[in-house]
């Protein structure tokens, strides 16, 4: 990641991409966390940010004539890199605070956006060369953790329907994966024991494209959950969007998932 990392309250980042016609993009930025305000109070918030950009050096100049306002270059790199962008790389975590981390590509060049609890964020160039360490530092795997090969006995693939019912029960009965073998049984209630325990939620990471009208679909998706041998990874491993998906639940070391998350976050580069 490059050495300049600049921070935004959500306010100075609304602020900035609405001045970069980015309105649409900073109203639902905003909304989604003061929910509709009164125009009076958006007025003074984005008062509030101006003053707090100015006061960090990010705006160069306000034009009091036509109301212009300019960013450093840099930063208005970033803005129009936010706008624009409609390929990227996206980490979600709820463990201790709700953190995202979506790595923006445009013309081959990588903008690092974290959002820390939807209050903070960060951005900062990065280069492919640094995602998979990155990524660990952001699902906050540690190296003191198990490491080594996961064997066969650690994985079970199973149908969509049955992963559907699976995260849907509070306490699956064993009769929903009766017909699997009997370590592959023992995985899956191991697994799910550790999902209900964290409120039956995961960390994900996965490839996002924007079409026209701004549809929005996911190329790619993993789930992620830290356990105390190592990490759940949940993925369909089946190649064809066409065919039956095909649900991978692995569990593996810290060392392999490192390599898991960096072979994922190639496909931003495919």
């Amino acid at each position: 990641m490059s050495e300049h990392t600049y921070t935004f309250s959500l306010e100075e980042l609304g602020y900035a991409l609405a001045v970069h016609q980015g309105e649409e993009m900073a109203a639902g930025l905003m909304k989604a966390f003061y929910g509709d305000l009164p125009e009076e109070s958006w007025q003074l918030l984005f008062q509030a940010a101006t003053h707090s950009l100015m006061a960090k050096g990010f705006i160069e100049s306000i034009s009091e004539e036509n109301g212009e306002v300019r960013f450093i270059p840099e930063i208005a790199q970033m803005i129009q890199h936010l706008l624009h962008s409609n390929y990227m790389l996206r980490g979600v975590t709820d463990r201790n605070s709700t953190k995202a981390l979506t790595i923006h590509e445009l013309q081959q060049r990588y903008l690092y956006h974290l959002s820390d609890n939807h209050t903070l964020h960060f951005l900062a160039w990065t280069e492919p060369v640094d995602w998979e360490e990155e990524l660990v530092r952001f699902y906050g795997l540690r190296p003191s953790e198990a490491t080594g090969a996961i064997s066969s006995e650690f994985k079970a693939v199973i149908t969509e329907a049955l992963w559907s019912r699976l995260t849907a029960a509070e306490a699956p009965a064993p009769s929903l994966y009766a017909e699997l073998p009997a370590d592959q049984q023992h995985l899956i209630a191991k697994w799910h024991h550790a999902f209900q325990a964290n409120a039956g939620t995961m960390d994900n990471l996965s490839i996002i494209r924007i079409g026209s009208g701004d549809q929005t679909a996911i190329e790619h998706i993993m789930f992620f959950l830290p356990a105390d041998e190592g990490v759940w990874v949940i993925h369909n491993q089946e190649e064809d969007r066409n065919a039956e998906p095909q649900i991978c639940i692995e569990l593996q070391s810290v060392s392999a998932c490192r390599e898991t998350l960096g072979y994922f976050a190639a496909n931003l580069l495919r």
